[in-house]
Protein backbone atom coordinates (compact mmCIF):
# COMPACT_ATOMS: atom_id res chain seq x y z
CA UNK A 1 0.00 0.00 0.00
CA UNK A 2 1.04 3.57 -0.59
CA UNK A 3 3.17 5.33 2.04
CA UNK A 4 5.50 8.28 1.55
CA UNK A 5 7.69 10.03 4.15
CA UNK A 6 7.93 13.73 3.33
CA UNK A 7 10.38 14.48 6.14
CA UNK A 8 11.06 13.28 9.68
CA UNK A 9 7.78 14.70 11.00
CA UNK A 10 5.37 14.42 8.07
CA UNK A 11 4.12 11.50 5.97
CA UNK A 12 1.37 10.49 3.58
CA UNK A 13 -0.33 7.12 3.54
CA UNK A 14 -3.39 5.58 2.01
CA UNK A 15 -6.33 5.76 4.36
CA UNK A 16 -7.08 2.35 5.90
CA UNK A 17 -10.29 1.14 7.57
CA UNK A 18 -8.67 1.19 11.03
CA UNK A 19 -8.24 4.98 10.60
CA UNK A 20 -12.01 5.60 10.38
CA UNK A 21 -12.52 6.62 14.03
CA UNK A 22 -9.53 9.00 13.93
CA UNK A 23 -10.66 10.49 10.61
CA UNK A 24 -14.18 10.97 11.95
CA UNK A 25 -12.89 12.69 15.12
CA UNK A 26 -10.74 15.04 13.04
CA UNK A 27 -13.70 15.97 10.83
CA UNK A 28 -16.04 16.35 13.83
CA UNK A 29 -13.54 18.51 15.73
CA UNK A 30 -13.11 20.74 12.66
CA UNK A 31 -16.72 20.80 11.44
CA UNK A 32 -17.18 24.58 11.78
CA UNK A 33 -13.79 25.19 10.14
CA UNK A 34 -14.40 22.86 7.17
CA UNK A 35 -18.14 23.27 6.53
CA UNK A 36 -17.99 26.57 4.62
CA UNK A 37 -15.81 24.94 1.94
CA UNK A 38 -16.59 21.21 1.88
CA UNK A 39 -20.13 19.95 1.39
CA UNK A 40 -19.41 16.38 2.48
CA UNK A 41 -18.68 17.49 6.05
CA UNK A 42 -22.41 17.85 6.80
CA UNK A 43 -22.94 14.22 5.75
CA UNK A 44 -20.15 12.85 7.94
CA UNK A 45 -22.08 12.17 11.13
CA UNK A 46 -20.49 8.97 12.45
CA UNK A 47 -17.35 6.85 12.24
CA UNK A 48 -19.33 4.54 9.94
CA UNK A 49 -19.52 7.39 7.39
CA UNK A 50 -15.74 7.74 7.51
CA UNK A 51 -15.36 3.96 7.18
CA UNK A 52 -17.58 3.96 4.09
CA UNK A 53 -15.57 6.79 2.58
CA UNK A 54 -12.32 4.92 3.22
CA UNK A 55 -13.68 1.70 1.69
CA UNK A 56 -14.75 3.57 -1.45
CA UNK A 57 -11.43 5.40 -1.66
CA UNK A 58 -9.55 2.08 -1.54
CA UNK A 59 -11.71 0.70 -4.37
CA UNK A 60 -11.06 3.85 -6.40
CA UNK A 61 -7.32 3.53 -5.73
CA UNK A 62 -7.34 -0.10 -6.88
CA UNK A 63 -9.14 1.00 -10.06
CA UNK A 64 -6.58 3.77 -10.68
CA UNK A 65 -9.22 6.50 -10.38
CA UNK A 66 -8.18 8.33 -7.20
CA UNK A 67 -5.53 8.42 -4.51
CA UNK A 68 -6.71 9.64 -1.12
CA UNK A 69 -4.07 9.91 1.59
CA UNK A 70 -4.03 10.75 5.23
CA UNK A 71 -1.52 13.42 6.19
CA UNK A 72 0.24 12.36 9.40
CA UNK A 73 2.28 14.56 11.70
CA UNK A 74 4.74 12.57 13.81
CA UNK A 75 5.23 13.61 17.42
CA UNK A 76 5.44 10.73 19.87
CA UNK A 77 3.16 8.84 17.47
CA UNK A 78 1.69 9.68 14.05
CA UNK A 79 -1.37 11.93 14.30
CA UNK A 80 -3.81 12.32 11.41
CA UNK A 81 -3.99 16.07 10.69
CA UNK A 82 -5.80 16.16 7.33
CA UNK A 83 -6.13 14.53 3.94
CA UNK A 84 -4.75 15.18 0.49
CA UNK A 85 -5.92 13.48 -2.65
CA UNK A 86 -5.93 13.12 -6.36
CA UNK A 87 -9.71 13.40 -6.68
CA UNK A 88 -9.37 12.44 -10.32
CA UNK A 89 -6.49 10.81 -12.15
CA UNK A 90 -6.92 11.22 -15.90
CA UNK A 91 -4.02 9.55 -17.72
CA UNK A 92 -5.64 10.12 -21.14
CA UNK A 93 -5.36 13.89 -20.68
CA UNK A 94 -2.25 13.76 -18.49
CA UNK A 95 -3.95 15.50 -15.58
CA UNK A 96 -4.89 14.98 -11.95
CA UNK A 97 -7.04 17.18 -9.75
CA UNK A 98 -5.60 17.76 -6.29
CA UNK A 99 -7.71 18.42 -3.21
CA UNK A 100 -6.77 18.85 0.43
CA UNK A 101 -7.89 19.92 3.87
CA UNK A 102 -6.12 20.35 7.17
CA UNK A 103 -7.34 20.49 10.75
CA UNK A 104 -7.44 24.09 11.95
CA UNK A 105 -4.85 23.71 14.70
CA UNK A 106 -2.33 22.40 12.16
CA UNK A 107 -2.58 25.34 9.79
CA UNK A 108 0.11 27.96 9.39
CA UNK A 109 3.03 25.50 9.71
CA UNK A 110 3.63 24.79 6.02
CA UNK A 111 2.43 21.19 6.33
CA UNK A 112 -0.01 21.33 3.42
CA UNK A 113 2.47 23.07 1.15
CA UNK A 114 4.95 20.23 1.76
CA UNK A 115 2.24 17.63 1.18
CA UNK A 116 1.17 19.29 -2.08
CA UNK A 117 4.77 19.38 -3.28
CA UNK A 118 5.09 15.65 -2.56
CA UNK A 119 1.84 14.82 -4.35
CA UNK A 120 2.80 16.96 -7.33
CA UNK A 121 6.12 15.14 -7.64
CA UNK A 122 4.22 11.86 -7.45
CA UNK A 123 1.90 12.98 -10.26
CA UNK A 124 4.81 13.84 -12.53
CA UNK A 125 7.35 11.16 -11.59
CA UNK A 126 5.16 8.13 -10.82
CA UNK A 127 2.01 8.69 -12.83
CA UNK A 128 3.76 10.46 -15.71
CA UNK A 129 1.18 13.25 -15.79
CA UNK A 130 1.73 16.70 -17.27
CA UNK A 131 -0.56 18.81 -15.08
CA UNK A 132 -1.91 18.97 -11.54
CA UNK A 133 -4.99 21.14 -11.22
CA UNK A 134 -6.26 22.67 -7.98
CA UNK A 135 -9.67 24.31 -7.69
CA UNK A 136 -10.38 26.42 -4.60
CA UNK A 137 -13.26 28.66 -3.65
CA UNK A 138 -12.21 32.25 -4.28
CA UNK A 139 -12.99 33.13 -0.67
CA UNK A 140 -10.89 30.28 0.74
CA UNK A 141 -7.79 32.39 1.25
CA UNK A 142 -5.80 29.69 3.07
CA UNK A 143 -6.28 27.14 0.32
CA UNK A 144 -5.44 29.70 -2.33
CA UNK A 145 -2.32 30.72 -0.40
CA UNK A 146 -1.08 27.13 -0.64
CA UNK A 147 -1.47 27.33 -4.44
CA UNK A 148 0.48 30.56 -4.52
CA UNK A 149 3.28 29.17 -2.32
CA UNK A 150 3.51 26.23 -4.72
CA UNK A 151 4.04 28.64 -7.62
CA UNK A 152 0.86 27.42 -9.33
CA UNK A 153 -0.47 29.41 -12.27
CA UNK A 154 -3.90 30.97 -11.77
CA UNK A 155 -5.63 29.81 -14.94
CA UNK A 156 -8.96 31.51 -14.32
CA UNK A 157 -12.08 31.75 -12.21
CA UNK A 158 -15.17 29.65 -12.76
CA UNK A 159 -18.21 31.59 -11.58
CA UNK A 160 -20.90 29.84 -9.58
CA UNK A 161 -18.84 26.65 -9.61
CA UNK A 162 -20.20 25.01 -6.48
CA UNK A 163 -22.90 25.29 -3.86
CA UNK A 164 -21.82 24.29 -0.36
CA UNK A 165 -24.47 24.29 2.34
CA UNK A 166 -26.57 26.79 0.41
CA UNK A 167 -23.70 29.18 -0.37
CA UNK A 168 -22.61 29.46 -4.00
CA UNK A 169 -18.86 29.78 -4.52
CA UNK A 170 -16.76 30.84 -7.46
CA UNK A 171 -13.63 28.73 -7.93
CA UNK A 172 -10.12 29.87 -8.70
CA UNK A 173 -8.46 27.22 -10.88
CA UNK A 174 -4.70 26.76 -10.58
CA UNK A 175 -2.32 24.62 -12.58
CA UNK A 176 1.06 23.09 -11.82
CA UNK A 177 2.92 21.79 -14.84
CA UNK A 178 5.61 19.16 -15.26
CA UNK A 179 7.90 21.47 -17.25
CA UNK A 180 7.55 24.27 -14.68
CA UNK A 181 8.49 21.91 -11.87
CA UNK A 182 11.56 20.76 -13.80
CA UNK A 183 12.60 24.40 -14.14
CA UNK A 184 12.16 24.97 -10.38
CA UNK A 185 14.34 21.93 -9.62
CA UNK A 186 17.03 23.15 -12.03
CA UNK A 187 16.94 26.59 -10.38
CA UNK A 188 17.32 24.98 -6.94
CA UNK A 189 13.92 26.11 -5.65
Amino acid sequence: MFHHSINETLSLSLLHPHMAPELYRLVADNRAHLSPWLGWVAHTVSPADSAGFIRQSLHDYADGKRLICGLHYHQTRPVLVGTISFNEILPATGRASLGYWLGERWQGQGLMTLACQAMTRLAFEHYGLEKVQISAATGNTRSRAVCERLGATLEGVITRAESVNGVVHDHAVYGLFRDSMALQVEAGE
